[in-house]
């Protein structure tokens, strides 16, 4: 569940402008706020289905932008070429090979963006 959460959050930091701004508030406030989805329709003056259906469609939507656009994959391989490249560069026995290898791995996440 917390795995489906921060990628659904991840989704929403990349593609959340493309969203409405009801569906944009509405997910603010149960993925970040920690809303329930009483608290949202009781906000939002509206019935807790309605508010559910919002945070479905919104999540589809954001999945949609996902498998079109890919922005948060290319990320999230970029993000691990630039880990590996620290932990290369971030040790006490640090030696020309080691960095050789980081600029190697750094490369490849240039060519990714």
């Amino acid at each position: 569940m917390l795995e489906k959460w921060n990628y659904i959050t991840l989704l929403k930091d990349f593609y959340g402008p493309l969203l409405t701004e009801k569906q944009q508030y509405i997910m603010s406030l149960y993925y970040e706020n920690d809303l329930s989805l009483t608290e949202i329709a009781d906000d939002t003056n509206s019935t807790r289905q309605a508010v559910y259906d919002i945070l479905r469609r919104a999540e589809n939507a954001l999945e949609d932008y996902e498998t079109k656009l890919g922005l948060v994959k290319k990320f999230e391989f970029t993000r691990g070429y630039i880990d590996e490249a620290y932990e290369l560069l971030n040790n006490d026995n640090i030696n020309e090979h080691s960095v050789k290898k980081a600029i190697e791995v750094l490369r490849r996440a240039v060519e990714l963006i």
